[in-house]
């Protein structure tokens, strides 16, 4: 909702105003201030907000009374902060990448006189999640967990990084595998995409049972993989005059080359396995041309309403008797469905 995105942005100002009096205080000369004040306000508020709004929708759906303004701005902050993690990690995978554009914009690494400074950039906005926390919130009960759920997150993106950056090394395709892929978008995507934000609000509310905790877990990498396999399908399939994808010539180890792995004959795999991976045009035609012939998108489409159907029999099922509530759920996976979590808001209000 509009109001949501307005709370948001208020205290976006704070946090900003924040961190240069810290830099301040610590000595620092006005140039190094002014950098990390740029990278700060160019780069964590300019994406679609969706897990910080996430964090905002669920802390006022769990609550059985009005927010007042304290309970605004905390659950505000913590959804800055699910920004200034997933922001610090954008920066490095761009980097890893070797990406050219971020929201339309020329990626921070690539911007006059910033290079390979992005990296200690990046390393800045992760510490800045931790020196937030402890400004506001070293005092709430929920704050060692706070600590512990970021530390996590961090870890889990960086093992999900590291098994993407290793999976697209493979010289033989045929080490793909359904469960590695799955692995892979648990620890990159579903966690501190879904479940970091749904928990934070949990522990924030003193909500966070182990049933609440195992329930959020399950729909996250459900509707994680979800996202993930739609992402994977347009990247291939997507029309070419809006964007050029590049998962096949990047050798990533996604949905669609492990079911054509599945599915393919012994001579359709040889010829993935010698043309996937590759930038030749010839050879990026015939892996499409295999993706076709072996019914991908068809298979996708049945695969779409077949996780549709799971995920909302999962939310149906949900336990309510420890404060979650499934008409949540509902509203987070019916914006994931209508547009994949990309227009602007209003992102988690139920129709």
């Amino acid at each position: 909702m509009d109001s949501l995105r307005t709370d948001l942005k208020l205290t976006f100002a704070e946090l900003g105003d924040e961190l240069k009096k810290h830099l301040s205080d610590k000595g620092l000369p006005t140039e190094a201030i002014d950098h990390s004040s740029q990278c700060f306000n160019t780069n964590v508020s300019s994406g679609k907000l969706h897990r910080g709004l996430a964090v905002l929708y669920v802390g006022r759906e769990l609550r059985t009374r009005p927010l007042d303004h304290e309970n605004i701005k905390q659950l505000c902050i913590l959804g800055w902060l699910v920004e200034i993690l997933n922001t610090s990690y954008l920066i490095w995978d761009d980097m890893m990448d070797g990406s050219t554009t971020r929201r339309g914009q020329p990626c921070w690494y690539r911007q006059p006189a910033i290079s390979m400074l992005a990296i200690n950039d990046a390393c800045q906005l992760k510490s800045t999640v931790f020196l937030f926390l402890k400004k506001y919130f070293y005092q709430h009960q929920a704050y060692n967990s706070f600590v512990e759920l970021f530390l996590k997150a961090g870890f889990q993106t960086e093992l999900g990084q590291l098994c993407d950056l290793v999976y697209c090394k493979k010289q033989n395709i045929d080490d793909f595998s359904t469960q590695k892929y799955s692995t892979m978008v648990e620890l990159k995507s579903s966690y501190y995409g879904l479940y970091l934000p749904f928990v934070l609000v949990l522990e924030y509310w003193q909500l966070a049972t182990p049933a609440n905790t195992q329930q959020v877990r399950s729909l996250a990498n459900a509707i994680g993989e979800y996202y993930q396999v739609h992402d994977d399908f347009i990247d291939v399939f997507r029309d070419p005059t809006t964007e050029v994808g590049t998962d096949i010539q990047e050798n990533k180890c996604t949905w669609l080359i492990n079911k054509a792995l599945r599915r393919g004959n012994d001579e359709q795999r040889q010829k993935l396995q010698d043309s996937y991976g590759s930038n030749d045009i010839g050879l990026l035609k015939m892996v499409k041309d295999i993706f076709l012939e072996l019914g991908l998108e068809q298979a996708y489409i049945e695969y779409e309403k077949s996780e549709q159907e799971k995920i909302e029999a999962m939310i149906a099922a949900i336990d309510e008797g420890d404060g979650l509530k499934r008409e949540i759920f509902t509203a987070v996976f019916d914006r994931y469905k209508k547009d994949r979590f990309r227009k602007a808001s209003n992102e988690f209000a139920p129709n």
